[in-house]
């Protein structure tokens, strides 16, 4: 069977295959337009014919092109001519901007098109060189703040629209059972948390992002007293007032982990999906080998992957700006090596990662009408990009994500 086999059109008239576009109000048909469509489809067909995946791709004229074999799984919509050279381009970055910008829309199951990244390019110099520069020109903690401040800045109804309404928790759940509520599985894992911290009421403990307050609820309910630290102002503010509405005392700081001065010791440090815009673990450890009483524990959770700072484009342009990366466990573990800091459990949790980022994307398309009303379609669809992508890369063991606890141990007794 030859490539071109494998792809099909589907029209609703008689149309040469490589038909030009019809006219468009805002540019006008010339000799390079009219070959536009015939270019894309054949780029596509040298790129995609041999997909696993089949899917459907609608031009703005309504045509349809078919690409591999059986019942399409999902469709790509091209609304005008900026969509088709997104398109041809077969730029990963390229075409999330054409999303983004509601030139191109996505249905069907929104897992299936990741599938085809690979096959597509990804190398922006500029970007890539910028993220390692800002750093050396402002500094780790004012780049730190500025890309937190990036992504969690957004009213906080914003991420309540997606994340679980009753343990708003913005890391992974540990799921027993895939059909499991996201609720049942985050209050599972904070069950986890405090049994293996070893907590008990009267105790002191320190939250490095504490979000949107689901652990802090946790704790306090069974007597915990809370402090948190954030670079996100939306979260602080949103923390203290529902601090008030439940009647806890929290301490919530606006501040960077690495910038935070205090004489402070805690009873444990609860850092959950925080330590991926931390990179530099060696300043990290030190950091908590300051911040923990001897004997006392630090939970810690994270997305992974094996290679530092490896971000889409598109991540970096539009979700987490700057030197942030997710964990690389060779690279950590080795860095609290070089300390007294001992982990003491480690369990990799991927599936329960996918489970939940499929849920996020789940509540969030659920929710689209509410949110595109009240923030917009550029917030929607870049977190229906990012929640679904990333769903698609914990099923796809792209990442990985790993839940442990370390311990700062007790010093040794004088040997008389």
């Amino acid at each position: 069977m030859t490539t071109r086999a494998l792809v099909r059109i589907q029209i609703g008239r008689p149309l040469p295959m490589y038909a030009p576009l019809p006219v468009d109000d805002q540019e006008p048909v010339g000799a390079q337009a009219k070959a536009l469509t015939g270019v894309v489809l054949d780029r596509l067909v040298r790129a995609l014919s041999r997909t696993p995946v089949p899917f459907e791709i609608q031009r703005p004229d309504h045509a349809v092109w078919s690409f591999g074999e059986g019942s399409a799984t999902f469709r790509v919509i091209l609304r005008n001519r900026r969509a088709l050279r997104a398109l041809t381009s077969l730029d990963q970055g390229r075409f999330a901007d054409a999303y983004l910008a509601g030139d191109i829309d996505l249905e069907g199951d929104m897992l299936q098109p990741f599938e085809l990244r690979r096959r597509l390019k990804d190398v922006h110099l500029l970007a890539s060189a910028w993220r390692f520069l800002q750093p050396l020109l402002v500094g780790q903690v004012r780049m730190n703040r500025r890309a937190i401040r990036s992504h969690y800045d957004v009213d906080p109804a914003f991420f309540l629209g997606f994340l679980d309404p009753q343990a708003p928790c913005y890391t992974q759940g540990i799921y027993l059972d895939p059909a499991e509520t996201l609720e049942a599985a985050t209050l599972r894992k904070f069950a986890y948390c405090y049994e293996k911290l070893e907590l008990k009421p009267g105790d002191h403990i320190l939250e490095i992002g504490p979000g949107w307050g689901a652990w802090c609820e946790y704790a306090s309910a069974r007597g915990v007293r809370c402090t948190g630290i954030t670079n996100s102002r939306m979260s602080a503010d949103y923390l203290r007032e529902r601090a008030k509405t439940l009647g806890y005392d929290w301490n919530i700081i606006l501040t960077d982990l690495l910038g935070h001065r205090t004489h402070e010791t805690y009873d444990a440090i609860i850092i959950m999906g925080v330590i991926e815009h931390l990179p530099q673990y060696d300043r990290v450890a030190q950091k908590f080998i300051s911040l923990l009483k001897p004997g006392k524990k630090i939970f810690l959770d994270a997305s992974a992957c094996t290679k530092k700072y490896e971000l889409s484009s598109f991540m970096v342009k539009h979700i987490y700006p700057g030197n942030h990366s997710f964990l690389v466990l060779h690279d950590f573990l080795a860095a609290i090596s070089r300390t007294p800091l001992r982990v003491v459990e480690l369990y990799k949790d991927s599936y329960s990662y996918f489970l939940t980022f499929r849920q996020w994307a789940r509540n969030l398309d659920r929710n689209r009408e509410a949110l595109v009303g009240r923030f917009g379609e550029y917030d929607y669809r870049r977190f229906r990009l990012y929640l679904w992508g990333g769903a698609y890369e914990f099923l796809s063991h792209s990442l990985d994500c790993y839940r442990m606890v370390i311990q700062q141990p007790t010093p040794f007794p004088e040997v008389a």
